[in-house]
Protein backbone atom coordinates (compact mmCIF):
# COMPACT_ATOMS: atom_id res chain seq x y z
CA UNK A 1 0.00 0.00 0.00
CA UNK A 2 2.82 2.51 0.82
CA UNK A 3 4.59 1.61 -2.09
CA UNK A 4 1.22 2.36 -4.44
CA UNK A 5 0.52 6.01 -2.18
CA UNK A 6 3.99 6.65 -3.14
CA UNK A 7 3.71 5.74 -6.87
CA UNK A 8 0.44 8.39 -6.63
CA UNK A 9 2.55 11.09 -5.03
CA UNK A 10 5.59 10.90 -6.96
CA UNK A 11 5.10 10.49 -10.35
CA UNK A 12 2.26 13.58 -10.91
CA UNK A 13 5.52 15.99 -8.91
CA UNK A 14 7.83 14.13 -11.40
CA UNK A 15 5.58 15.00 -14.17
CA UNK A 16 5.60 18.52 -12.93
CA UNK A 17 9.20 18.74 -12.42
CA UNK A 18 9.70 17.70 -16.12
CA UNK A 19 7.22 20.36 -17.32
CA UNK A 20 8.93 23.23 -15.72
CA UNK A 21 12.23 22.16 -16.99
CA UNK A 22 10.35 22.26 -20.47
CA UNK A 23 8.77 25.88 -19.45
CA UNK A 24 12.31 27.44 -18.06
CA UNK A 25 13.67 26.28 -21.46
CA UNK A 26 10.58 28.41 -23.54
CA UNK A 27 8.32 25.78 -24.41
CA UNK A 28 5.50 27.91 -22.77
CA UNK A 29 2.73 25.60 -24.38
CA UNK A 30 3.51 22.50 -21.89
CA UNK A 31 1.01 21.28 -19.54
CA UNK A 32 0.08 18.46 -17.16
CA UNK A 33 -2.39 16.17 -16.94
CA UNK A 34 -5.05 16.34 -14.72
CA UNK A 35 -6.68 12.70 -14.76
CA UNK A 36 -4.86 9.74 -14.44
CA UNK A 37 -2.80 8.97 -11.63
CA UNK A 38 -3.85 11.87 -9.68
CA UNK A 39 -7.27 11.13 -9.48
CA UNK A 40 -7.42 9.81 -6.07
CA UNK A 41 -5.59 13.46 -4.57
CA UNK A 42 -7.60 16.28 -4.32
CA UNK A 43 -3.88 18.28 -3.01
CA UNK A 44 -2.17 17.10 -6.25
CA UNK A 45 -4.52 17.72 -8.62
CA UNK A 46 -5.24 21.53 -7.10
CA UNK A 47 -1.51 21.75 -8.09
CA UNK A 48 -1.99 20.88 -11.30
CA UNK A 49 -4.29 22.95 -11.85
CA UNK A 50 -2.66 25.63 -10.44
CA UNK A 51 0.61 24.77 -12.30
CA UNK A 52 -1.37 24.91 -15.24
CA UNK A 53 -2.54 28.01 -15.33
CA UNK A 54 0.88 29.57 -14.30
CA UNK A 55 1.76 27.96 -18.11
CA UNK A 56 -1.21 29.36 -19.31
CA UNK A 57 -0.06 32.84 -18.56
CA UNK A 58 3.27 32.62 -18.85
CA UNK A 59 2.22 31.62 -22.56
CA UNK A 60 0.14 34.35 -22.92
CA UNK A 61 2.70 36.49 -21.60
CA UNK A 62 5.38 35.47 -24.27
CA UNK A 63 2.93 35.25 -26.93
CA UNK A 64 1.45 39.35 -26.32
CA UNK A 65 5.32 39.84 -25.95
CA UNK A 66 5.75 38.50 -29.54
CA UNK A 67 2.88 40.44 -30.53
CA UNK A 68 4.54 43.66 -29.11
CA UNK A 69 8.26 43.51 -30.97
CA UNK A 70 5.94 42.73 -34.26
CA UNK A 71 3.94 45.67 -33.81
CA UNK A 72 6.36 48.06 -32.67
CA UNK A 73 8.94 46.78 -35.87
CA UNK A 74 6.03 47.17 -37.63
CA UNK A 75 5.35 50.69 -36.47
CA UNK A 76 9.10 51.56 -36.70
CA UNK A 77 9.88 50.79 -40.53
CA UNK A 78 7.35 53.46 -41.88
CA UNK A 79 8.80 56.78 -40.48
CA UNK A 80 12.59 55.00 -41.03
CA UNK A 81 11.86 54.03 -44.26
CA UNK A 82 10.97 57.74 -45.22
CA UNK A 83 13.53 59.09 -43.14
CA UNK A 84 16.58 57.04 -44.81
CA UNK A 85 14.74 57.42 -48.85
CA UNK A 86 15.27 61.54 -48.38
CA UNK A 87 18.60 61.14 -46.86
CA UNK A 88 19.74 59.14 -49.69
CA UNK A 89 18.46 61.43 -52.22
CA UNK A 90 20.06 64.34 -50.77
CA UNK A 91 23.34 62.00 -50.69
CA UNK A 92 22.66 61.23 -54.06
CA UNK A 93 21.73 64.33 -55.45
CA UNK A 94 17.93 63.02 -56.04
CA UNK A 95 16.70 65.64 -54.07
CA UNK A 96 17.17 69.17 -53.57
CA UNK A 97 18.01 70.09 -50.08
CA UNK A 98 14.79 72.01 -50.28
CA UNK A 99 12.89 73.53 -47.01
CA UNK A 100 10.09 70.71 -47.69
CA UNK A 101 12.67 67.72 -47.78
CA UNK A 102 13.90 68.72 -43.93
CA UNK A 103 10.05 69.35 -43.49
CA UNK A 104 9.36 65.80 -44.38
CA UNK A 105 12.44 64.27 -42.26
CA UNK A 106 11.70 66.42 -39.20
CA UNK A 107 8.03 65.04 -39.02
CA UNK A 108 8.93 61.74 -39.30
CA UNK A 109 11.61 62.34 -36.66
CA UNK A 110 8.79 63.81 -34.42
CA UNK A 111 6.82 61.02 -34.98
CA UNK A 112 9.12 58.18 -33.97
CA UNK A 113 9.77 60.18 -30.35
CA UNK A 114 6.23 60.32 -29.75
CA UNK A 115 6.08 56.59 -30.88
CA UNK A 116 9.06 55.77 -28.46
CA UNK A 117 7.42 57.91 -25.38
CA UNK A 118 4.29 56.12 -25.99
CA UNK A 119 5.45 52.89 -25.76
CA UNK A 120 7.54 53.77 -22.92
CA UNK A 121 4.04 54.87 -21.01
CA UNK A 122 2.66 51.83 -22.16
CA UNK A 123 5.49 49.69 -20.97
CA UNK A 124 5.03 51.64 -16.95
CA UNK A 125 1.41 51.22 -17.33
CA UNK A 126 1.26 47.30 -18.06
CA UNK A 127 3.62 46.68 -15.28
CA UNK A 128 1.73 48.46 -12.75
CA UNK A 129 5.42 50.65 -12.45
CA UNK A 130 3.52 53.77 -11.69
CA UNK A 131 1.35 54.96 -8.59
CA UNK A 132 -1.64 56.13 -7.91
CA UNK A 133 -2.65 59.05 -5.98
CA UNK A 134 -6.30 58.36 -5.39
CA UNK A 135 -8.45 61.07 -3.57
CA UNK A 136 -11.85 63.32 -3.72
CA UNK A 137 -11.49 65.70 -6.63
CA UNK A 138 -14.11 67.82 -8.33
CA UNK A 139 -14.79 66.07 -11.96
CA UNK A 140 -16.62 69.34 -13.50
CA UNK A 141 -13.37 71.68 -12.36
CA UNK A 142 -10.80 68.64 -14.15
CA UNK A 143 -12.84 68.31 -17.07
CA UNK A 144 -12.76 72.58 -17.73
CA UNK A 145 -8.58 72.21 -16.99
CA UNK A 146 -8.33 69.61 -20.06
CA UNK A 147 -10.75 71.50 -22.38
CA UNK A 148 -9.09 74.43 -21.50
CA UNK A 149 -5.76 72.92 -22.59
CA UNK A 150 -6.52 71.58 -25.79
CA UNK A 151 -8.47 74.80 -26.76
CA UNK A 152 -5.66 75.92 -28.74
CA UNK A 153 -5.53 72.87 -31.05
CA UNK A 154 -9.46 73.01 -31.34
CA UNK A 155 -9.51 76.95 -32.15
CA UNK A 156 -6.63 75.24 -35.20
CA UNK A 157 -8.50 72.90 -36.76
CA UNK A 158 -11.47 74.94 -36.52
CA UNK A 159 -13.35 72.31 -34.49
CA UNK A 160 -15.96 73.09 -31.58
CA UNK A 161 -15.25 71.83 -28.11
CA UNK A 162 -18.74 72.53 -25.77
CA UNK A 163 -18.74 71.22 -21.93
CA UNK A 164 -22.34 70.57 -20.65
CA UNK A 165 -21.68 69.61 -16.90
CA UNK A 166 -25.22 68.17 -15.73
CA UNK A 167 -23.98 68.83 -12.43
CA UNK A 168 -22.74 71.80 -10.82
CA UNK A 169 -20.26 69.63 -8.76
CA UNK A 170 -19.60 65.63 -9.18
CA UNK A 171 -16.84 64.44 -6.98
CA UNK A 172 -14.83 61.55 -7.79
CA UNK A 173 -12.14 59.24 -5.94
CA UNK A 174 -9.25 59.35 -8.31
CA UNK A 175 -5.90 60.13 -9.83
CA UNK A 176 -5.62 63.89 -10.20
CA UNK A 177 -3.00 63.16 -12.78
CA UNK A 178 -4.20 60.77 -14.01
CA UNK A 179 -8.02 61.58 -14.50
CA UNK A 180 -6.55 64.82 -16.20
CA UNK A 181 -4.13 62.42 -18.74
CA UNK A 182 -7.33 60.16 -19.34
CA UNK A 183 -9.35 63.07 -20.00
CA UNK A 184 -6.75 64.64 -22.81
CA UNK A 185 -6.11 61.55 -24.16
CA UNK A 186 -9.82 60.97 -25.01
CA UNK A 187 -10.31 64.90 -26.07
CA UNK A 188 -7.08 64.60 -28.35
CA UNK A 189 -8.77 61.13 -29.96
CA UNK A 190 -11.60 62.98 -30.49
CA UNK A 191 -10.20 66.36 -32.16
CA UNK A 192 -7.82 63.63 -34.06
CA UNK A 193 -10.73 62.17 -36.30
CA UNK A 194 -13.08 65.29 -36.47
CA UNK A 195 -12.67 67.58 -39.43
CA UNK A 196 -12.91 70.82 -39.30
CA UNK A 197 -16.38 72.26 -38.96
CA UNK A 198 -17.20 69.51 -36.71
CA UNK A 199 -17.80 69.82 -32.76
CA UNK A 200 -17.05 67.73 -29.48
CA UNK A 201 -19.20 67.84 -26.75
CA UNK A 202 -18.25 66.37 -23.04
CA UNK A 203 -20.42 65.96 -20.44
CA UNK A 204 -20.30 64.33 -16.75
CA UNK A 205 -23.33 63.03 -14.60
CA UNK A 206 -23.19 60.93 -11.62
CA UNK A 207 -24.90 58.85 -9.32
CA UNK A 208 -24.28 57.96 -5.58
CA UNK A 209 -22.24 54.81 -6.74
CA UNK A 210 -20.44 56.55 -9.78
CA UNK A 211 -19.54 59.09 -11.95
CA UNK A 212 -20.21 58.93 -15.98
CA UNK A 213 -17.67 60.66 -18.65
CA UNK A 214 -19.09 60.84 -22.13
CA UNK A 215 -16.91 62.92 -25.30
CA UNK A 216 -18.83 62.23 -27.93
CA UNK A 217 -17.73 64.05 -31.45
CA UNK A 218 -19.16 64.17 -34.86
CA UNK A 219 -15.57 62.92 -36.84
CA UNK A 220 -15.13 59.43 -38.53
CA UNK A 221 -17.01 56.79 -37.04
CA UNK A 222 -16.09 53.60 -36.15
CA UNK A 223 -17.44 50.39 -38.02
CA UNK A 224 -20.07 48.45 -35.16
CA UNK A 225 -17.33 45.11 -35.10
CA UNK A 226 -14.39 46.81 -34.47
CA UNK A 227 -15.58 48.90 -31.70
CA UNK A 228 -14.10 45.82 -29.48
CA UNK A 229 -11.09 46.04 -31.09
CA UNK A 230 -10.61 49.74 -30.52
CA UNK A 231 -8.95 49.83 -26.90
CA UNK A 232 -5.85 47.02 -28.45
CA UNK A 233 -2.79 48.67 -28.66
CA UNK A 234 -1.52 49.71 -32.21
CA UNK A 235 -4.23 49.01 -33.06
CA UNK A 236 -6.50 52.02 -35.69
CA UNK A 237 -10.06 52.09 -37.37
CA UNK A 238 -8.17 53.21 -40.52
CA UNK A 239 -5.23 52.20 -40.54
CA UNK A 240 -3.56 54.49 -43.41
CA UNK A 241 -5.24 57.58 -42.55
CA UNK A 242 -4.56 56.92 -38.95
CA UNK A 243 -0.94 56.98 -39.12
CA UNK A 244 -0.61 60.27 -41.39
CA UNK A 245 -3.21 61.85 -38.46
CA UNK A 246 0.09 60.92 -36.67
CA UNK A 247 -1.49 58.62 -33.75
CA UNK A 248 0.15 56.02 -32.27
CA UNK A 249 -2.54 53.73 -31.86
CA UNK A 250 -1.33 53.48 -27.89
CA UNK A 251 -3.62 56.26 -26.63
CA UNK A 252 -6.58 54.13 -25.86
CA UNK A 253 -4.76 51.45 -24.48
CA UNK A 254 -3.44 53.98 -22.15
CA UNK A 255 -6.60 55.31 -21.00
CA UNK A 256 -8.37 52.08 -20.54
CA UNK A 257 -5.48 50.89 -18.22
CA UNK A 258 -5.85 53.98 -16.49
CA UNK A 259 -9.61 53.79 -16.30
CA UNK A 260 -9.69 50.65 -14.79
CA UNK A 261 -6.63 51.26 -12.34
CA UNK A 262 -8.78 53.50 -10.92
CA UNK A 263 -11.88 51.52 -10.20
CA UNK A 264 -13.73 52.45 -13.26
CA UNK A 265 -14.99 51.31 -16.60
CA UNK A 266 -14.51 52.26 -20.20
CA UNK A 267 -16.45 51.75 -23.74
CA UNK A 268 -17.32 52.91 -26.77
CA UNK A 269 -20.31 53.45 -29.35
CA UNK A 270 -20.31 54.27 -32.74
CA UNK A 271 -23.46 54.40 -35.08
CA UNK A 272 -20.75 53.36 -38.03
CA UNK A 273 -18.37 55.35 -40.58
CA UNK A 274 -19.33 58.92 -40.87
CA UNK A 275 -21.76 58.80 -37.81
CA UNK A 276 -19.37 60.12 -35.23
CA UNK A 277 -18.36 58.16 -31.62
CA UNK A 278 -18.76 57.76 -27.99
CA UNK A 279 -16.39 57.16 -25.65
CA UNK A 280 -17.84 56.69 -22.17
CA UNK A 281 -15.78 56.08 -18.92
CA UNK A 282 -16.60 55.42 -15.38
CA UNK A 283 -15.23 56.34 -12.09
CA UNK A 284 -16.59 55.77 -8.70
CA UNK A 285 -18.44 58.42 -6.66
CA UNK A 286 -16.24 60.33 -4.04
CA UNK A 287 -17.93 59.33 -0.16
Amino acid sequence: TSALMSTRFVKPIQAMTEASRHISNGYYHERVALKGNVEDSDELRQLAHSFNQMAEKLEQTETMRQQLLGDVTHELRTPLTTIKGSMEGLIDGMLQPEPEVFQRIYHETSRLERLVDDIQELSRIEAGAYELNLTEIDAVSTIKKAVQFLQPQYDLKAVTINFNPEYTNSYVNADPDRLSQVLVNLLGNALQYTNPGGEVTVSVSNSPSEAVFKISDSGIGIPPEQLEMIFTRFYRVEKSRSRSRGGSGIGLTVTKSLVEAMGGKIWAYSAGINQGSTFSFTLPAAK
